[in-house]
């Protein structure tokens, strides 16, 4: 009974709901109490405010995640302009996004884009987390330019989103993030709504799977509601009690998930001082 329970507070602590304003749903309310580090807001202005005010006044030291919106540019192109390498591009800055984010009453940009430009990455997570706002770049997949996620961990960067189906298909995590470039911090998985993942191997066995692969915070879509946490936490016991996921990996997770958590809560230097 004590080993149910203490696997239902850490599947909890390494979840992270996604919710739309103005209100949290009932479920999410019930999670918080019992370990859910808070979560990620979808949408913006009022609607989104609200809701980030209410996850604040259940949780004081929640995570409260952006995701970046959908079609928003990777770079910080003039409008118009081909997104690419050119040496006159502008520069990215991370205090005007923290400024945003910390207004919407974030401390958490998930889906942060890596910056190919030399010393940029790096650059761009100092000057965000100075401000108190975690940077989760992403989508780590274990190809492609892996410079911009070495300046980010050389960086301090407190969070990764990993792309759960490469995750999923080869040692991306343990052996590329953490082995190959050193990473200590928080994996964040992409939204286990999309398409490719539900059709794949269903929410509950892509978030323990990934848990397996080395994820630590496993982010619920917001297509996913109470119904799919509750399976999640079914599948997740499964595989402890047949011995394919470790307790020892989820308390990992959390452990890490916790000091993110508290990073977060720290109190900075306002933006603009």
């Amino acid at each position: 009974m004590i080993a149910s329970q203490r696997l239902a507070v850490l599947v909890d602590s390494c979840l992270l709901p996604s919710v739309s304003g103005p209100r949290l749903p009932e479920w999410v309310l019930r999670g918080l109490e019992r370990g859910t580090p808070g979560a990620a807001v979808h949408g913006s202005g009022p609607a989104a405010r609200a809701v980030t005010e209410a996850l604040r006044a259940a949780l004081p030291d929640a995570l409260a995640a952006r995701p970046r919106p959908a079609g928003a540019p990777d770079r910080a192109d003039p409008p118009g302009a081909a997104p690419g390498n050119r040496a006159g591009s502008p520069r990215r800055d991370g205090t005007a996004v923290a400024a945003a984010l910390v207004a919407s009453g974030a401390n958490l940009g998930l889906d942060v884009p890596p910056d190919p430009r030399h010393g940029r990455t790096g650059a761009f997570v100092t000057e965000l987390q100075s401000h108190g706002v975690a940077a989760a770049l992403g989508p780590f997949t274990g190809a492609g330019d892996l410079l911009p996620f070495a300046e980010a961990a050389a960086a301090g960067v407190r969070a990764v989103t990993a792309d759960v189906p490469a995750a999923l298909g080869r040692p991306v995590v343990a052996r590329g993030l953490r082995g190959d470039l050193g990473y200590r911090g928080v994996v964040v998985s992409d939204a286990l709504d999309a398409p490719p993942i539900v059709a794949g191997w269903g929410v509950p066995g892509a978030a323990v799977l990934a848990w397996i692969a080395g994820v630590d915070l496993i982010r619920l879509g917001p297509g996913l509601g109470a119904g799919v946490r509750e399976a999640v936490h079914a599948a997740a016991a499964r595989a402890v009690a047949d011995g394919d996921l470790r307790m020892a990996r989820l308390e990992e997770a959390a452990d890490r998930v916790a000091r993110l958590r508290r990073w977060a809560s720290e109190p900075r230097m306002p933006v603009g001082s």
